[in-house]
């Protein structure tokens, strides 16, 4: 049983991740990975949920181009 609830809940969180990339929205869980994987160094730490979110509002919104398809 609890390796099927697992399997479910691993589901839903890439489900979760999938549509945050369809939509646009920040993705915190997705942006850790890729850091720990390719930036991480001793002394040196990602960003926290709140910096990142602020990060991503800007970037999206302060470039001053046109951020959407149509």
């Amino acid at each position: 049983m609890r390796k099927k609830w697992r399997a479910i809940k691993k589901s839903l969180r890439h489900l979760s991740s999938n549509i945050k990339t369809i939509f646009g929205m920040p993705d915190y869980d997705r942006y850790l990975r890729h850091w720990y994987q390719t930036h991480a160094k001793p002394g040196f730490f990602p960003m926290t949920e709140k910096e990142y979110y602020l990060y991503a509002l800007r970037e999206r919104y302060e470039k001053g181009g046109v951020t959407r398809c149509c």
